[in-house]
């Protein structure tokens, strides 16, 4: 049976089933068979409310070959009656149709069988469908009123530069008691935003947010009081630059121009907020202003001569270059690219990975008409088609296609369809001219090359780009002969050897060999018997991770064991960095009794229910995630997808069986610990893959992340992981004069 996961928070609806391939034919839970030519397979989904939009469809089959394959299409309908015609189905679906998402949307999805080989059978393993989902959102400035039980979205209108958070407040007549808010923020133009969080200073003023990406905020304000609730701002406090108001400052981010402040304001008999006007009249150590002359009022000062008030002029300048730019300037598609942010270098200073994130029709003007020459030229380094050249593009046309948070930038490219070419900006800068105000960008361009840093954000952004450059780049012309050459060069895997441990800082525990398979994966090779020392003894002792952990700080934990023999009464430790001998004790720890795991944190603890139930000499993987930035705590047990462990090595697929999974509401702590060492205490049982991160793990990366033997040792977020490989212990040889 198919299941609906909701996320009203982010405003998506996961539709996902996964079939059962070790079940028989005639199971209810068994993979769909498709056996004949042209034969369908239709799926129904009924009554799905507040969907507006059908982003992407995925799915994995099991017996596809060149000549035999699927299909897809899908139809919708508001009743289940009358239907549309049948659409291609694509991964990324580009032709959903406009549908009002008030009414109920019924949905059929069809895979038909096609090809020339009729022997054999195609089976569906999986799919997974995301939709859009409607969202109650104000963006418009004004103020917020919640009815008990009420939701709200909001989003100020504005784009900042953020340099830094200190602190938030927001401004209510009737207060937020019994109010959850939560926020998150985007730095990539919304393609990508951060997971929601509780709204509070902790969460706030310990983000490292980049403070050369344009920054958004959403607000996510629910009220479980039994009272309305009216919130008049929500103010960001730090140091800020408006981008959409030309970069004015602020040190507010609030929801409306006029950025509203408790610290500055009070309210009316009404409820209404009035603004403090006077900012300076009770600052503590403010200047004498005591002055014989009266000062000119507002009014007078405006009846003042003003030479540089050319206003009137640089509209009129405006205006006349981009309506000679939009009547005699080159039609060109413009590809605007942005920085990655896996991609980040802080120490050169620049960014590595770029993703295309749009293209428009824009209209450029290229300085004196010199257009460079065409012709193609051959040398030992490159193909060379020409130095550079000079266009022109207003800010007034860029502002219009692609939005005020846009810059032309490094790494974009156009193609010019009149020459039918493709340039890559090579530098930008803003020309001014008439009283030093900037009307157009100066772009630089040098010739286009396929980058391997540069990657399409959308199918459909590669496509128009494929058609566009086919046979034109060297990657198409030499393209297997450029493979080649890389291959001939690669550096091959190499191997550390393990003569100094920066992990462990002793290991009492011998170390098994032992394969541990999961289909054609290798999770581990070794593991720790932690039966070879006594129980409760530190079998292996790890170096001090960071001493200190804030109420804005994350746990990830993972780790494989396996339990020799299961003895009533017995503590099983899984990990354990907690001091224990003071008063009140601090830290955390993780402990297995009799089929219950209890994590403690501080003097807190949480336990797993009576669902988990495990048995000896069965490899499981335990994943705990301690989210105090949203006050979750989630418990997580996998094993491999067989009933006997001897034949995990036979499986066709690595993906994992939840064996339980819990979420609890969780109060946030905060220590400070010394002199304690995190550990692996003795008990009667093998562990392998321990590994410690500063953040969660999300759940639909956990067959990924539980299946690697090996976690990258620059991931920002791993404070280590531990293989139970051996130490190497090489002789010594005395130093001789």
């Amino acid at each position: 049976m198919f299941t609906i996961d909701t996320n009203a928070l982010n405003g998506s609806t996961v539709i996902s089933d996964k079939f059962n391939i070790s079940a028989s034919a005639s199971a209810p839970d068994a993979t769909p068979y498709i056996n004949n030519i042209e034969e369908e397979y239709i799926i129904s989904f009924t009554n799905l409310q507040n969907i507006s939009k059908i982003t992407k469809f995925t799915y994995d089959t099991l017996g596809l070959s060149a000549t035999r394959y699927l299909e897809q299409q899908y139809r919708l309908s508001r009743d289940g009656e009358k239907w549309t015609t049948w659409f291609d189905l694509k991964k990324y679906i580009d032709n959903f149709p406009t549908i009002d998402p008030l009414d109920p949307l019924y949905l059929d999805i069809k895979w038909i069988r096609k090809g020339t080989n009729p022997l054999g059978s195609i089976r569906i393993l999986e799919y997974y469908i995301e939709c859009e989902v409607e969202r109650p959102v104000t963006n418009d400035g004004s103020a917020v009123q919640l009815l008990a039980g009420g939701v709200q979205v909001i989003k100020p209108p504005f784009i900042y530069k953020v340099f830094k958070l200190e602190d938030v407040e927001v401004i209510s007549s009737t207060g937020i008691q019994g109010v959850d808010l939560k926020w998150r923020y985007s730095q990539d133009n919304s393609r990508t935003w951060s997971d929601w969080e509780f709204l509070n200073k902790e969460n706030v003023s310990t983000k490292r947010l980049t403070p050369t990406r344009f920054f958004e905020v959403e607000y996510w304000i629910e009220n479980k009081s039994s009272i309305p609730v009216k919130i008049q701002d929500i103010n960001l406090i730090g140091n800020f630059q408006n981008v959409t108001l030309d970069y004015k400052k602020s040190n507010l981010y609030g929801l409306r121009e006029c950025c509203q402040s408790n610290l500055t304001g009070a309210f009316d008999a009404n409820g209404n907020f009035i603004p403090n006007t006077n900012l300076n009249s009770n600052g503590g150590g403010s200047c004498d202003s005591t002055n014989i002359f009266s000062p000119m009022t507002s009014d007078q000062q405006a009846l003042l001569y003003n030479p540089y008030n050319q206003s009137t002029a640089l509209n009129l300048l405006n205006k006349l270059s981009t309506d000679a730019q939009m009547m005699f300037g080159h039609a060109v598609v413009y590809f605007v690219t942005d920085p990655d942010a896996k991609g980040q270098d802080y120490s050169m200073h620049e960014y590595q990975l770029y993703n295309i994130v749009c293209e428009g029709d824009v209209k450029v003007s290229v300085n004196n008409n010199e257009f460079p020459d065409s012709q193609i030229s051959m040398n030992q380094f490159d193909l060379s088609l020409f130095d550079n050249m000079e266009v022109h593009i207003t800010k007034e046309q860029f502002k219009t296609v692609f939005g005020a948070q846009r810059r032309p930038g490094k790494e974009d490219f156009m193609f010019f369809c009149q020459l039918s070419r493709m340039f890559q900006v090579d530098h930008v800068s803003q020309f001014r001219g008439f009283n030093n105000s900037s009307v157009y960008y100066k772009l630089i361009l040098k010739k286009y090359n396929q980058k391997a840093n540069v990657q399409a954000g959308t199918t459909e952004i590669q496509n128009k780009l494929d058609m566009l450059t086919q046979n034109t780049t060297i990657d198409s012309l030499f393209g297997v002969e450029n493979t080649d050459d890389k291959r001939a060069v690669a550096n091959k895997v190499q191997t550390r050897t393990l003569t100094k441990d920066l992990i462990r800082l002793e290991y009492l525990a011998s170390i098994n060999k032992e394969l541990i398979e999961n289909a054609s994966t290798i999770i581990s090779k070794s593991n720790y018997d932690l039966f070879s020392v006594d129980a409760g003894i530190p079998a292996v002792n790890y170096f001090n991770s960071d001493p200190i952990l804030k109420v804005s700080d994350n746990i990830g934990f993972t780790i494989w064991f396996n339990i020799n023999n299961y003895i009533d009464g017995e503590v099983y430790n899984l990990f354990n960095y907690y001091d224990d001998t003071i008063d009140s004790p601090i830290g955390w720890k993780v402990n297995l009794v009799n089929d219950v795991i209890t994590v403690t944190l501080n003097t807190d603890t949480y336990t797993t229910n009576s669902d988990l139930i495990l048995d000896e000499e069965v490899w499981y993987c335990y994943t705990l995630n301690v989210d105090q930035r949203n006050r979750k705590i989630s418990q997580f047990i996998y094993k491999r997808n067989v009933d006997f462990e001897e034949d995990a090595g036979k499986l066709t697929s690595n993906f994992l069986r939840k064996v339980y999974s819990d979420e609890q509401d969780m109060t946030p702590i905060q220590f400070t610990i010394e002199n304690t060492n995190p550990q692996l205490l003795g008990s009667d049982m093998k562990v392998t893959n321990i590994r410690v991160f500063t953040d969660i793990i999300p759940e639909s990366t956990f067959d990924k992340i539980l299946n690697q033997a090996i976690i990258r040792d620059d991931s920002k977020y791993l404070v280590f992981a531990d293989n139970a490989n051996t130490r190497l212990v090489l002789p010594s040889f005395p130093l001789f004069e």
